[in-house]
C-alpha cells in the first residue's frame, strides 16, 4: 500500500537534509571548488494551479561582470548572451538548483559569454506531477519575457538537466508548446523557439516499472548507490495517482508525453522540440536503455533531415548521478570527460542557432 502524503512529507524532509549535506561536501570540500551564483531572483509561478514562487540562480564566468549589472542598465549595443536553463535531479523530490554549481562552472568556463540559469522548481510530495514541469515552463517564459533586461539571446535558449531534471528537458518543451498554443503565440514573431536540449541520464519511459528497468541492465541494481526504498519514495511522491493523465478506461496513461517523452509521437516531438538534442547515459544505470533508445530515435530524425543535430554518449562503468558526488581531492575523470563533450555539444547548439538567426535578419 502506498505511503500517505503525510508520511511521504516526513520522509522527504529527512532525505533533503542528507542530500543537503552531500551537496555541501561536494561544493565546499571537493576541489576545484565551484563558484557561488552571481544572482538570485524569485519569480511567481502562473501555470500550475497551486500558485507560488520559484528561485532562479544565475551563474556567470568569474572573469565576467555579474549578471545583476544587466538588470540595472540595459546596453542595446552589448552582445546578447546565450542561455543554458538547468533543471537539477533528485527524483522530483529532493535536491536544489545550486547542486549543479560544478556543472555551471564547467559551462561558464568553456563559454565565458553564456549565462547559466538553474531553476529551483517546487518538489514532491508537496508539489507532485505535473507541477515541476509547469514550473519549468514558467521559468522559460519568464526568462524569455525579461531577456532584454539581462542581455539574453532569445535565439539561443538551451535546456539541460540530470535524472529527473533530464526528464524535464523533454517534458518542459511539450508543456511549453501546449501553453503557447493555448495563448495563440505559435506561428508568430513572438514564438518561443528553444535552440537545444542536453540531458544527463534522463528518465524518459514510465511504462517500465523499476524492476523492469533493472532487468534491461542487470548490473545497474548491483552497482546502484540509491536504495530501492528511496526509488519507491521518489515514485510515490511525484506520481500522485489523481494527477496523472488517464486513458479512456480510467487507467493511468503511462505512455503520455509528460511522463514518457521517449514515447511521444513523431508529430508532437518534431512540432514541440528543439532541433538539436544530446543525451548522456551511464553504463551502470537502470535508465541506460531508455535513454539510449531516445537518442537513437532523435538520431534517426536527424538522418531523415527532420532535426538538425544529435549527440551525447554512454559513460561506461558509471552509476546514476556519478557526477554529483563528492570527490574531495581525487577529481573525477569520467565527469570531466562528460562535461567536456557536453560543452562541445552546447557550442554546436548555440552556434547553429546564432548563424540561423543571423541569416534570417
Amino acid at each position: 500500500m502506498p505511503a500517505s502524503r503525510t508520511d511521504l512529507t516526513k520522509q522527504a524532509k529527512k532525505l533533503r537534509f542528507w542530500q543537503t549535506v552531500i551537496s555541501w561536501v561536494d561544493r565546499y570540500l571537493s576541489w576545484p571548488l565551484p563558484p557561488n551564483p552571481s544572482l538570485e531572483i524569485t519569480i511567481p509561478t502562473k501555470i500550475s494551479k497551486p500558485i507560488g514562487s520559484i528561485k532562479l540562480y544565475f551563474f556567470t564566468a568569474q572573469n565576467r561582470p555579474p549578471t545583476s549589472t544587466f538588470s540595472q542598465t540595459h546596453d542595446i549595443d552589448a552582445p546578447r548572451r546565450p542561455v543554458l536553463i538547468n533543471f537539477h535531479g533528485g527524483g522530483f523530490s529532493i535536491g536544489h538548483a545550486i547542486d549543479d554549481a560544478r556543472w555551471a562552472h564547467a559551462v561558464t568556463t568553456a563559454h565565458p559569454d553564456c549565462i547559466f540559469v538553474s531553476v529551483n522548481y517546487r518538489l514532491a510530495p508537496e508539489h507532485p506531477f505535473p507541477i515541476p514541469i509547469e514550473d519549468g515552463v514558467d521559468a522559460v517564459l519568464w526568462l524569455w519575457d525579461h531577456a532584454d533586461n539581462y542581455n539574453l539571446d532569445r535565439a539561443r535558449f538551451v535546456l539541460c538537466g540530470n535524472s529527473a531534471g533530464g526528464n524535464l528537458c523533454f517534458t518542459v518543451p511539450f508543456r511549453l508548446h501546449e501553453e503557447l498554443e493555448a495563448r495563440g503565440r505559435l506561428d508568430t514573431k513572438s514564438e518561443i523557439k528553444l535552440a537545444g536540449s542536453l540531458a544527463f541520464y534522463p528518465a524518459v519511459d514510465w511504462t517500465r516499472s523499476r524492476s523492469e528497468r533493472d532487468a534491461t541492465n542487470p548490473i545497474a541494481a548491483e552497482r546502484s548507490m540509491i536504495p530501492p526504498k528511496v526509488l519507491t519514495f521518489f515514485d510515490e511522491s511525484y506520481l500522485l495517482q489523481k494527477n496523472l493523465p488517464k486513458k479512456e478506461d480510467g487507467s493511468v496513461d503511462w505512455a503520455h508525453p509528460y511522463l514518457s517523452p521517449a514515447l511521444a509521437p513523431a508529430s508532437l516531438f518534431l512540432a514541440a522540440f528543439p532541433p538539436s538534442v544530446s543525451i548522456y547515459t551511464c553504463g551502470w544505470d537502470q535508465l541506460l536503455v531508455e535513454g539510449d533508445a531516445l537518442r537513437d530515435k532523435i538520431c534517426k530524425f536527424v538522418d531523415e533531415g527532420r532535426m538538425r543535430h544529435c549527440g551525447g554518449l554512454i559513460i561506461e562503468e558509471a552509476i546514476h548521478g556519478f557526477d554529483n558526488r563528492p570527490t574531495f581531492c581525487l577529481g573525477d575523470e569520467a565527469r570531466d570527460t562528460m562535461y567536456a563533450d557536453a560543452n562541445e555539444e552546447l557550442g554546436i547548439m548555440w552556434t547553429c542557432e546564432h548563424d540561423s538567426d543571423t541569416e534570417n535578419e
